[in-house]
């Protein structure tokens, strides 16, 4: 009898069929394997590491003069200014003078990256304040990249040159949306006049690279809506975009309560934004990066993905993979090859402990286990390449993929038949139907989201 084709379902049947939480892996081990058993005694371990390599530095700034409905990020909400800032830069200083104490070596910077929390909440003086604290207790790479995230909405002139002079050369912010409804809906204005200075004035300012932040599905979000928020970023024409999936988590993150469930757009309608976003993005030139980027083709996150150098962490998709990745700063985490270490995330205890001359780490977690590193490597080649090639993972060790993860590739088989993947004959490649649905392929390789789900929505 002849065979009947499989029935292949559209993006959002496909959509609904595998809806479910899972973890967005800026890193594998995820952060909910993280435990108060790691310390300041691994960190300090890990510090003493000699190492020839450049270093990855990410600075956690957590102030915000308001509070965006939406965030999840770890942020104190204060009008103090100063009062607040000159008691956290001291820290700094402090936990940077603990790290150099721990070290066996000055170690030189080939990343650099500021986030938040809003980083300009601080001052001009102060944010050169910042950048001479840096600058005193490490080597600055010639070509050393270094970025900030801004608010645009008290973003000056002057602000946006002065932190071109002291040296940063990437800059990101934030639209979200540009519907005025939209935004009252989440807490965070921002005129459309606004965002169109604050973009003139980091191109005068000669930035090497600018990236914005969109959101798609926040409340009161229509596909229509949205095209006018696209629109807007295309007139702008940044060098990179980055546009991310809302996660409703009105349990864990209780700003989002503010949120009415009922004020949120359909699955159907996310999917119609999304696939209109990547549309217009792909047809004005941009190169789609990861499962929630773009880039222009000259751009070096384009660049390094075309070159199969791209990496995800903690800050996103980065080109430095290779680099160390050191975090100061309350709740900040680190990643180095075989240790996570997370510092604490209530700020009087984070000043506690630097006062006492303690590593300020409250949790963490150290992997040496094969199969687990092993097991990074996949999630992280899925994350940014989208395919995985079994013979290329072991180097000269032949690895048999669907002997060795007999398994996942049963799981695999049933992602393919739902045209998600393409199975080769050691390794496979993610469909454009699958890319959506990139996150729950990583989870086929993870036992711990088998054994207890947890995460966000897919979309």
């Amino acid at each position: 009898m002849p065979t009947t084709a499989p029935v292949r379902l559209d993006p959002l049947q496909l959509l609904l069929k595998h809806d479910k939480p899972v973890p967005r892996y800026t890193s594998y081990p995820t952060a909910a394997s993280f435990h108060t058993g790691v310390g300041a005694s691994e960190l300090a371990a890990e510090l003493a590491r000699p190492s020839d390599e450049d270093l990855s530095l990410y600075v956690h700034i957590p102030f915000c003069r308001h509070a965006c409905w939406y965030c999840g990020c770890n942020r104190i909400t204060t009008q103090a200014g100063s009062k607040v800032v000159g008691p956290y830069l001291r820290a700094l200083a402090r936990e940077l003078e603990l790290i150099q104490q721990a070290s066996t070596q000055r170690r030189r910077l080939g990343q650099l990256h500021w986030g938040g929390g809003t980083p300009n909440y601080l001052s001009v003086d102060e944010q050169a304040d910042l950048w001479a604290l840096i600058d005193h207790h490490f080597d600055l790479a010639p070509d050393l990249e270094a970025s900030i995230e801004v608010n645009p909405e008290f973003l000056t002139r002057e602000e946006v040159l002065g932190l071109r002079r002291l040296g940063f050369n990437r800059i990101s912010f934030g639209i979200q949306d540009a519907d005025p409804e939209v935004q009252a809906a989440v807490n965070r204005i921002v005129p459309v006049d606004q965002l169109r200075r604050a973009m003139a004035w980091m191109r005068e300012a000669g930035f090497e690279s600018v990236n914005v932040d969109l959101i798609c599905g926040l409340p009161l979000q229509t596909p229509g809506r949205f095209a006018t928020t696209i629109a807007l970023v295309e007139e702008l024409r940044p060098d990179r975009v980055s546009l991310f999936s809302f996660a409703y988590l009105p349990r864990q993150l209780p700003l989002q309560r503010r949120i009415a469930a009922d004020d949120l757009p359909s699955q159907r309608e996310r999917l119609q934004m999304l696939q209109a976003a990547y549309d217009a993005f792909t047809r004005c030139k941009y190169d789609a990066i990861g499962m929630d980027h773009f880039a222009l083709a000259g751009d070096s996150l384009a660049v390094a993905a075309r070159e199969g150098r791209l990496h995800r962490n903690f800050q996103g998709y980065t080109t430095g993979g290779e680099l160390d990745l050191m975090a100061i700063g309350v709740t900040a985490i680190s990643q180095y090859p075989t240790l996570f270490s997370q510092n604490l995330r209530d700020l009087r205890a984070y000043y506690a402990s630097l006062e006492a001359g303690v590593l300020p780490v409250e949790r963490g977690l150290v992997v040496n286990d094969p199969e687990v590193l092993l097991r990074r490597r996949i999630i992280q080649q899925l994350m940014a390449n989208f395919r995985i090639d079994f013979d290329d993972l072991e180097g000269e060790a032949a690895l048999d993929g669907p002997r060795c993860f007999a398994g996942e590739w049963r799981e695999l088989e049933a992602l393919a038949a739902d045209g998600l993947l393409r199975l080769e004959r050691n390794g496979f490649s993610v469909t454009m139907e699958g890319r959506w649905l990139i996150r729950l392929i990583a989870a086929v390789f993870d036992p711990q989201q088998r054994q207890c789900p947890s995460g966000s929505r897919l979309i």
